[in-house]
């Protein structure tokens, strides 16, 4: 699926749902991915478990607090954030959150 500077390539296993997610540098979800989900929330209502393959993703939590995710870290993010690329290395994600693919399931074609 592609979202503007983002993409996200689903593999189903059984009942089960993978996801390998980039972000490119810019990379924007409000403008990107908002507009294509169901009442266009304000942030992301997925909550996130995987494990960063490259890049650095700076996390904005809707209490104002940040977090930063770097290669090689897992990571478990809950709904209610923005991410955003730190740099110009695309952030390359491997994600197994079942929450995480009902959102991408949920978007509008």
């Amino acid at each position: 699926k592609e979202m503007g500077l983002a993409t996200a390539n689903v593999v189903n296993v059984g009942d089960k749902t993978s996801m390998e997610i980039t972000l490119n540098p810019g990379f924007n979800w409000v403008e990107s991915v908002s507009p294509l989900l169901p009442g266009c929330p304000k942030s992301c209502p997925a909550n996130h478990f995987g494990f960063l393959k490259s890049g650095t993703m700076k996390v904005h939590y809707d209490d104002g607090t940040t977090a930063t995710v770097n290669a090689g870290e897992s990571y478990l993010i809950p709904p209610g954030h923005l991410p955003e690329v730190v740099g110009d290395v695309p952030c390359v994600m491997v994600e197994f959150s079942q929450s995480t693919a009902a959102v991408v399931d949920s978007m509008k074609k």
